[in-house]
């Protein structure tokens, strides 16, 4: 069975009290949507649970730092993290991007040295007034063989057990170009030892339980994932 690492880089809405009377003024922002994938750390734990293996996720809210986006991408940093200073922004980076990263590559290295390959699993929410027609979609890399086949088998299991969904793969995200951390995990590895794939999920299911119940989805991302890990 191929070895699976969840994480969710985008988990809270959390800001850390030395920072919070400066954004105090942004705090509808930082709870909304725009500020956290609502739902997404409840996935993540749920698949990491059934997966029996270890979440790694961020602790802070992306509007202070994205740290799903590529080390060197001035749009980690939002419009309420440039209300702080340099240094600031600086001890942001090495308390809580730098060890995410850490994180996850020792979780790779881990697996590697027991397993010849990894799938690592971005988990994300979205809402839905941006992808009003979309339920679910899986991101990857298309010129990476070993995952793009991976993702593909993945996403036929998805719509053979939930139908009544809309499912499809890269959908758009982000603005052309950009590059996350998934980027810099493929670089460090071959296509044949790493695959990184952005699980993207929108979060009316956790917010209403619609078109389908909560519990029913977790459950159905697990099953066809696990067919496919099998």
């Amino acid at each position: 069975m191929i070895p699976a690492i969840f994480s969710c880089e985008h988990a809270t809405c959390a800001v850390p009290e030395a920072y919070k009377e400066v954004l105090g003024s942004e705090q509808e922002r930082i709870t909304s949507p725009e500020g956290w994938d609502l739902g997404a750390l409840n996935l993540a734990q749920a698949l990491a649970m059934k997966f029996r293996t270890t979440l790694v996720h961020s602790e802070i809210t992306r509007l202070i730092l994205d740290c799903y986006l590529q080390d060197g991408n001035e749009k980690r940093w939002s419009d309420c993290s440039m209300k702080l200073t340099e240094v600031q922004r600086e001890k942001l980076h090495e308390r809580q991007y730098v060890p995410h990263l850490t994180s996850l590559r020792q979780r790779i290295s881990t697996e590697l040295e027991r397993h010849s390959s990894v799938l690592h699993v971005s988990v994300h929410t979205f809402d839905p007034e941006l992808h009003p027609d979309l339920h679910i979609s899986l991101l990857y890399s298309e010129g990476r063989v070993g995952e793009s086949s991976l993702a593909l088998h993945w996403l036929r299991n998805m719509q053979e057990r939930l139908p009544e969904l809309n499912i499809a793969g890269n959908q758009v995200f982000y603005p052309e170009q950009t590059k996350t951390i998934l980027d810099t995990l493929r670089k460090e590895r071959s296509s044949a030892e790493y695959q990184g794939i952005e699980l993207q999920v929108s979060n009316r299911f956790f917010l209403e339980g619609k078109p389908l119940r909560w519990d029913a989805l977790k459950n159905g991302l697990f099953e066809s994932l696990r067919l496919v890990l099998e």
